[in-house]
């Protein structure tokens, strides 16, 4: 993904049209977004998760702002489940912290009378927009072709499906209800790592 995982997954519980976030993520983005970072820094080997307890590995920041603050923050030894929880309570500007990093690159527009969007009326011509066209290519990919997901894209899924916003990308009914099948089994079938399936596992119990 040429975004991270917390910035695919903000985008999609983004509702382009209202700009603002979707009713059904509203309590959970925040955490969400938490979760995508630390799992991403598993990803980048500056953590391990033993057990679903965190170990900081390596400090050296990644180059991404909003990853490398919850870098900083993460600590060794509480569980991942509860950093997740103490960090939403610290870090609930984190949606702002997003916003900006977004309109940098150029990816959401700030307009007076809306939050933040994304042009709609040359969405497909703009060709930032294919970032976030890219993130709903590859998951529909793994319904409708049985693509196998990568470890990044298993975690935004997961994360997407227990936030209760498969919808947002699987409008059509049947095709949310495929959807919907593949997520009960997405962690099993994906061939990530016994840790990192633990750690989704978690966030399942921890979101519903």
């Amino acid at each position: 993904m040429k975004l991270s995982i917390a910035e695919g997954f903000y985008l999609i519980a983004l509702d382009d049209e209202e700009g603002r976030i979707l009713a059904a993520a509203e309590k959970n983005v925040v955490p969400g977004v938490i979760a995508a970072c630390i799992l991403e820094l598993y990803l980048l080997k500056k953590i391990k998760l033993d057990g679903g307890n965190v170990t900081v590995v390596d400090t050296i920041g990644t180059g991404n702002g909003i990853l490398d603050n919850v870098l900083k923050k993460l600590q060794t030894g509480p569980s991942f489940i509860d950093q997740v929880k103490s960090m939403s309570g610290k870090f609930k500007d984190i949606q702002e912290d997003l916003n900006s990093l977004l309109v940098q690159r150029g990816i959401l527009k700030k307009e007076e009378t809306k939050l933040l969007w994304i042009p709609l009326s040359d969405r497909m011509d703009n060709a930032n927009y294919a970032f976030e066209q890219e993130i709903r290519n590859n998951l529909k990919a793994i319904v409708f072709k049985s693509a196998k997901p990568s470890p990044a894209f298993t975690i935004l899924y997961s994360l997407i499906d227990d936030c209760n916003i498969l919808s947002e990308v699987f409008r059509d009914k049947d095709e949310l209800i495929d959807a919907e099948k593949v997520g009960k089994d997405l962690i099993d079938n994906s061939g990530v790592d016994a840790d990192l399936a633990n750690a989704l596992r978690q966030l399942k119990s921890f979101f519903g």
